[in-house]
């Protein structure tokens, strides 16, 4: 009895010192020093710290609207260090336990990470997050994966709506952190909601706004009063942004007002290699594989970044460029092979492609060759 008694207090003081050990150590050291601690022992006694899986537990909640939550997450020391607009996957979770979905890290710390999420009340996972996750709850997570990224670009618009905003609002603090020489000249944010009620961040933006000079954001909201009149967004964001042509975008937020913008933007001869698009649910299209075009050719395809060339044989034009590359022998970063997590993002440099394909970017996961030669980033 007091064995246990005397276990459970150290569990509760090792819990307690969690987040010193991180920070004090450093996530490398305390690795180090796990790895050669760990035994049967050890890891009941705090199986977040001693173990071989990346976990992360819940350290805050904050409410950020009345349908959205934010949860600040402290990793293990097996969790590396992450790039703002990346993701996260949680898995076994959800009242079952089993499911498992992607989630944009809104904000990094060198110690935290945070995840916004906004209830679904039809879903399965979002309603348990929000009902039932408390602090302390430990969730095994993935790496931080995904290529929605700032690229060093001088002049950057962020465009995007409803939860859209995650990977911007990263973004746009790891810029306003960097050394005053590296940072980008100018910073722009458009950002669709339903109301000032319902907007994500809605006190931190106007901070955002107000105290940085090079920053500018736009509100646009969707639902107001019948009795206020306003202009279209896209009419918004022509006034808000005339030298959008200038400016590198990064378009986040549902497919329809996704397809709105680049609809925009084709119709003002907008160079596409200067788009960068992200997206939370499956395109419409990828329901429909009929649509998708079959070539009855061989393909050369060129992966700039691994300087590999590969041939595509017309007996499996029929196949994802990922799975073709796959039988080639060529690794590609991939990870749902949905089209819905970003891992396998990538630009089309040059050729045609079928499926999944936003501006420049191309999803090798859920997009087939179209042309019989093929130049990826």
């Amino acid at each position: 009895m007091l064995n246990k008694f005397l276990t459970d207090r150290l569990a509760k003081i090792l819990e307690f010192m969690h987040p010193w050990l991180i920070k004090t150590l450093g996530r490398d050291r305390l690795e180090y020093v796990a790895s050669n601690t760990t035994n049967e022992v050890t890891k009941k006694l705090d199986p977040f710290i001693w173990t071989y899986d990346c976990k992360a537990k819940v350290i805050a909640i904050r409410q950020e609207t009345s349908d959205t939550k934010t949860f600040v997450l402290l990793p293990n020391q097996h969790f590396s260090d992450p790039i703002a607009g990346q993701h996260i996957e949680l898995t076994a979770i959800g009242p079952k336990g089993d499911a498992a979905r992607c989630y944009t890290l809104s904000e990094i710390t060198p110690e935290t990470v945070s995840i916004t999420v906004k209830l679904n009340p039809q879903g399965e996972v979002s309603p348990w997050l929000h009902d039932q996750v408390a602090v302390g709850q430990v969730f095994n997570i993935s790496a931080a994966r995904g290529q929605f990224v700032h690229r060093d670009q001088q002049q950057v618009l962020f465009i995007c709506a409803g939860s859209g905003i995650t990977p911007a609002f990263s973004m746009i603090n790891q810029l306003l952190a960097q050394p005053s020489t590296d940072k980008a000249s100018e910073v722009g944010l458009f950002y669709r909601t339903q109301s000032p009620e319902n907007t994500i961040f809605s006190k931190r933006l106007a901070q955002l706004d107000s105290l940085n000079k090079q920053v500018k954001v736009e509100l646009s909201y969707s639902r107001l009063p019948v009795d206020v009149v306003t202009p279209s967004f896209i009419d918004q964001l022509i006034a808000a942004y005339p030298d959008i042509k200038q400016q590198h975008i990064y378009l986040c937020g549902p497919e329809l007002f996704r397809n709105d913008v680049i609809q925009y933007l084709e119709s003002i001869n907008f160079d596409m290699h200067n788009l960068d698009v992200e997206q939370f649910t499956l395109p419409e299209l990828l329901q429909d594989q009929q649509s998708i075009k079959k070539l009855d050719e061989d393909v050369t395809v060129l992966l700039k970044s691994q300087n590999i060339n590969f041939v595509i044989p017309a007996s499996d034009c029929d196949k994802t460029i990922l799975e073709a590359a796959e039988l080639q022998g060529i690794t590609m970063e991939h990870g749902c092979r949905s089209g819905m997590c970003g891992s396998c993002k990538t630009n089309l440099v040059s050729g045609e492609v079928s499926g999944q394909k936003i501006g420049r970017s191309i999803y090798p996961c859920t997009a087939y060759p179209a042309s019989n030669q093929l130049v990826l980033e």
